[in-house]
């Protein structure tokens, strides 16, 4: 107090001074090295459950998300059917809610999903792009429309992704205008009320198509879809960056808290990769009015491909390394990450599924749910044929339940 009163600089206190630029100061981060505090730790995982597959009479069509709500009940969105499947914690069927259209409570092949803590079911549809809201027994619940306020008059939205804080909604899609051949596309992530107005941009990212010139590149494409959680507090994690190992904490204002990084560097990417990489640009091109002349791919695969946080605010996170280098009798490797940002441990999760084809939910709880031949069933609904080197032909999608053998 005695600084503030006695030194000035250009009418300004000093202590003022010093508070503006904490304002203004970059956020901390949180740098990691290549090693875990504890090493890695492999863990079991005991069935609890299934669904689907050859010998159950469920069939699902392709599955966009995996959720579940405060009593352990889990919901299975199946996009290519529009409807969502309800299973008790210990696997009873409880119900189907949803289903395809344009009237109330109706849906066309809804991305992904979110619930809320009333028991509200939020179904976010590509395009046009609408959240479609549903009460726990399947009833209409109303809708929402994504809007970024006056300045993005004359675009319309497409909306890829979607969480919630328990009072927000956060949204991730893509917002466009067309003017003769050319797209102005903006790919954002933003923070928005329960109708669906934007409070606060969290990330944006210009990118832009030239019908007449029509190509498209991974890197310009890439965006936060799969690399995108809501923590404690309504905190938001997003990677924003492919090649980099960086998570950025997000706080009620829109603001960086905090960025999250660690030492890695991505393998190169086998033939089979790219080969995949090339099928699911492909598929994306397949809802454009025509094909891309050429279509560019990067020689390694995104440094994370998934990204949760838990109860306990911990960070997740689903690694090209970890899909490809795991300890024998394990089928992926995940880096966890302390309420701090800590490099914390690594999970090995033992089993013989295929992290390249199967996706990997962690849930609430120490639940696993993974489902087994996702990216073959999502390129099939699109049309681009499975993975084919070990695809499992004519299998239909199985979901199983595990819980985590601490």
């Amino acid at each position: 107090m005695f600084i503030a009163q006695i030194s000035r600089l250009n009418g300004l206190p000093l202590l003022s001074l010093i508070l503006i630029s904490q304002a203004f100061a970059a956020p901390p981060t949180i740098e990691n090295g290549s090693q875990s505090a504890q090493g890695l730790v492999t863990v079991g995982l005991t069935e609890v459950w299934r669904a689907g597959g050859e010998d159950d009479d469920v069939f699902f069509g392709t599955l966009g998300a995996v959720r579940s709500d405060s009593q352990g009940r889990i919901y299975l969105l199946d996009s290519q059917l529009a409807e969502v499947h309800i299973y008790s914690p210990d696997g009873e069927y409880l119900s189907t809610v949803g289903r395809e259209g344009d009237g109330p409570g109706e849906v066309r092949r809804p991305g992904d999903m979110f619930i809320t803590d009333d028991g509200t079911i939020h179904l976010l549809q590509g395009f046009p792009g609408r959240i479609v809201k549903l009460a726990p027994d399947g009833m209409p619940a109303g809708e929402a429309t994504f809007s970024a306020g006056p300045d993005a008059a004359g675009q319309f939205a497409v909306l890829i992704a979607g969480r919630t804080d328990g009072q927000d909604m956060i949204l991730a899609g893509i917002r466009m205008s067309i003017s003769g051949a050319i797209s102005q596309q903006t790919y954002f992530l933003a923070r928005c009320d329960n109708e669906g107005l934007q409070k606060s941009a969290l990330i944006e990212k210009q990118h832009e198509i030239n019908y007449a010139d029509f190509r498209m590149d991974e890197f310009d494409m890439d965006f936060v879809w799969n690399r995108l959680a809501v923590g404690p507090e309504g905190k938001v994690y997003a990677s924003p960056e492919r090649n980099s190992y960086l998570i950025n904490v997000y706080g009620a204002d829109g603001g960086i808290e905090r960025t999250i990084t660690r030492d890695y560097e991505s393998p190169p990417r086998t033939e089979r990769q790219k080969k995949v990489a090339r099928q699911i640009i492909e598929a994306v091109g397949a809802n454009y009015p025509r094909p891309p002349l050429e279509i560019t791919i990067e020689d390694t695969e995104p440094v994370l491909g998934n990204l949760v946080v838990t109860d306990d605010g911990r960070v997740w996170t689903q690694t090209s390394i970890g899909n490809q280098e795991t300890p024998e009798g394990t089928w992926v490797v995940l880096d966890v990450f302390d309420k701090n940002g800590k490099f914390e441990k690594q999970v090995a999760l033992q089993g013989d599924h295929d992290a390249s084809r199967d996706a990997v939910n962690i849930l609430p709880g120490g639940r696993v749910v993974v489902v087994v031949g996702a990216l073959d069933a999502w390129l099939n609904q699109q049309g681009a044929g499975a993975s084919e080197e070990d695809a499992e032909e004519g299998n239909p999608l199985e979901v199983i339940c595990y819980q985590l053998d601490w």
